[in-house]
């Protein structure tokens, strides 16, 4: 009987001494769209916060920019044709465990709030407890789903978020560490498509103030044809994005809610200090895809473009080194992280990498020198493709279809001179070297992490 006690002492201060994470998973988030990012046109005064007492990423990116498939990244830590998800309509394969079932399986409680946008249920994929919503909503009086009974909230959909995960933090057990994934819907367009953001906050951009981007007339030079006369072209003119008034309509509605969003986030930073708990919780904030406002004349996400895949991210929590670091990384890399500041092994078969060196500011090694994207089937109207980006290059490969082997079109970006990326230079003689050596690194990224059998699978 001693020994039994005694071991149960040991497991609860081992449970004790682990530390809480909450992922905070922001909507449509394009990576400029936070102060951090020195755009001094967008309020985010608590994000900007978290990041001032945390380690700001500037160059973080998704593997796929779409709803579903960069949640499926995120709880699985692989691609989409790896874990099932390369869509808004197929379910998740869970071979090596979800990320919540790994943490619950490890003694911790794990929870989910806001929005849910995967086939399969949080109680599946190993959530405890969840409060959602599913797809797309109002931004106001939004009917949540809290342990599989409907309840009415009443405001804004992201203080009904908070609302609910405060909720849920004031009642569970105090002496199990927590998983709490929250996800804003905010700045996601709502079911009517539009950004219906408080009065006042709205006040806070007029539209003298915003600048048109260089790009939105959308004469797409250099571009795949096709794009011409894509959904995310004519959805863009359905909008009104020919009229320089209609863009900066959409601009100040994005930013307003950004900002509305970015409220909602404050009072859950606000909770976990108030209540002690931010000195042994992380939070990762990362964006689940971007956003175009616009730019290339384009309108929606998916496509390879900055505007689309790089979102902002930001961590803080207990040994963080605050500062910033340049490394490029992705929403894969999650799961590995929150494992191992979990004290947890990730499996060989997990497809990202632990940010943990990183954000304890110790040099790493060996470390990504390219991001790879894998969009393989068509998507709000575009078509397959995929791309590879360093800190330096981009380089896009659009295909006729999802088998990938006819190549339609390339793609050629020097980001540095060039980082609204107008001008493609994959035509251009001088260049040759650079457009070979970014064609490897593509093939070498695609038999590395894009499933063929997924490809062959898929019927599409």
């Amino acid at each position: 009987m001693a020994v039994l006690l005694a071991l149960a002492a040991v497991c609860r201060v081992a449970a004790e001494s682990r530390p809480n994470v909450v992922v905070i998973f922001t909507d449509d988030h394009r990576w400029d769209a936070v102060g951090a990012s020195r755009n001094s046109r967008i309020q985010t005064p608590n994000i900007d916060r978290l990041s001032e007492n945390g380690l700001y990423l500037p160059n973080a990116f998704v593997t796929l920019s779409i709803c579903a498939p960069s949640r499926a990244a995120l709880l699985t830590g692989r691609y989409g044709t790896h874990n099932g998800v390369v869509d808004m309509q197929t379910d998740l394969v869970i071979e090596e465990g979800t990320l919540a079932q790994r943490l619950g399986e490890a003694g911790y409680e794990t929870s989910v709030f806001g929005k849910w946008h995967l086939k399969a249920t949080p109680e599946r994929l190993g959530f405890d407890y969840a409060s959602t919503f599913y797809g797309l909503v109002p931004y106001w009086d939004v009917e949540f789903k809290r342990q599989g009974t409907e309840i009415a909230t009443s405001g804004f959909v992201d203080d009904a978020t908070t609302e609910e995960a405060v909720r849920y933090l004031e009642r569970k057990r105090a002496e199990q560490p927590f998983f709490v994934w929250y996800n804003s819907f905010a700045p996601h367009m709502d079911n009517q498509f539009a950004w219906p953001a408080r009065a006042q906050t709205l006040d806070k951009y007029p539209k003298s103030n915003l600048p048109l981007p260089r790009t939105w007339e959308g004469e797409l030079l250099g571009k795949p044809p096709y794009l011409s006369r894509s959904r995310p072209r004519l959805r863009a003119l359905e909008y009104g994005y020919a009229e320089a008034e209609s863009v900066l309509d959409h601009i100040q509605g994005y930013y307003a809610s950004v900002t509305d969003m970015d409220s909602a986030v404050g009072k859950l930073m606000d909770y976990l200090r108030h209540s002690g708990l931010a000195d042994d919780t992380y939070v990762i904030l990362m964006g689940d895809n971007g956003w175009f406002n616009s730019e290339h004349g384009l309108t929606s996400k998916v496509l390879a473009y900055e505007e689309s895949i790089r979102v902002p991210m930001i961590v803080a929590g207990p040994e963080v080194q605050k500062g910033v670091r340049d490394e490029l990384v992705l929403n894969i890399d999650i799961m590995p992280t929150v494992l191992e500041l979990a004290g947890l092994e990730a499996s060989d078969a997990l497809q990202g990498r632990s940010l943990v060196p990183i954000m304890k500011g110790e040099p790493v090694s060996g470390w990504r020198e390219y991001i790879y994207y894998e969009a393989p089937f068509p998507q709000h109207g575009t078509q397959p493709h995929l791309a590879v980006r360093t800190k330096e290059w981009k380089y896009i490969a659009t295909y006729d279809d999802s088998s990938l082997q006819a190549l339609q079109f390339e793609e050629l970006y020097h980001l540095e001179s060039d980082p609204e990326e107008q001008h493609n230079l994959a035509s251009d003689i001088t260049l040759k070297r650079i457009l070979f050596e970014m064609r490897a690194k593509l093939e070498e990224a695609r038999g590395r992490y894009t499933n063929p059998d997924r490809l062959l699978d898929s019927g599409k």
